[in-house]
């Protein structure tokens, strides 16, 4: 459980800012295999496979 307190919680406002701008979609491929593509023109160029 955190004990942080909800100011502390918060991103600094860059980071905000870009977690608002860029967008990524989810896919699971398997367990602990994630698909992540990034909203972009081409979002061929811009996915990746994370575990």
């Amino acid at each position: 459980m955190s004990t942080k307190t909800p100011s502390e919680l918060e991103a600094d406002e860059t980071a905000q800012k870009r977690a608002q701008a860029e967008q990524f979609a989810f896919d699971v491929n398997a367990p602990g295999m994630v698909e992540v593509t990034e909203s972009h023109e081409n979002p061929a160029d811009h996915q990746y496979t994370v575990s």
